[in-house]
């Protein structure tokens, strides 16, 4: 008997080993499934959250190209005005000159030349200031 009780004792010792070591395994496993469920977590958080700026970052994209796209527009009207107005300028000048070298010099307010130099000038003024 005292074999048997030995024998019945070392598998009563093995059982609890098993149970022991059974029961380290499952908590590890568990740890490691808590883990691993934690890093999944973490991980589709960073997911989402980059998808979310990606998105962003798209938008962000096509509202620039067409911010660019519209600058060049203006840039371009500007260096149209701005050719415009230096020949605006070019005509006043030739125009004040032609005025105050012409021919006539009387002070009759119906001179039909010196209406018509006024008026160019009234207009190249005018055309200046609109700009």
């Amino acid at each position: 008997m005292d074999e048997e009780e030995s024998s019945v004792g070392s598998i009563s010792s093995k059982n609890k080993l098993e149970v022991c070591l059974m029961t380290k395994g499952e908590l590890e496993s568990s740890q490691v499934n808590a883990a691993f469920s934690n890093k999944c977590e973490i991980y589709f958080q960073l997911l989402d959250a980059f998808q979310e700026i990606h998105e962003e970052a798209k938008r962000l994209t096509f509202s620039n190209n067409l911010l660019k796209c519209e600058n060049k527009k203006l840039k371009m009207k500007i260096t149209v005005l701005e050719k415009d107005l230096n020949q605006s300028k070019t005509d006043l000048e030739n125009s004040e000159l032609v005025y105050e070298k012409s021919s006539c010099k009387c002070d009759s307010i119906f001179c039909k030349n010196c209406e018509s130099l006024q008026e160019k000038v009234l207009y190249l003024v005018k055309t200046i200031d609109i700009i």
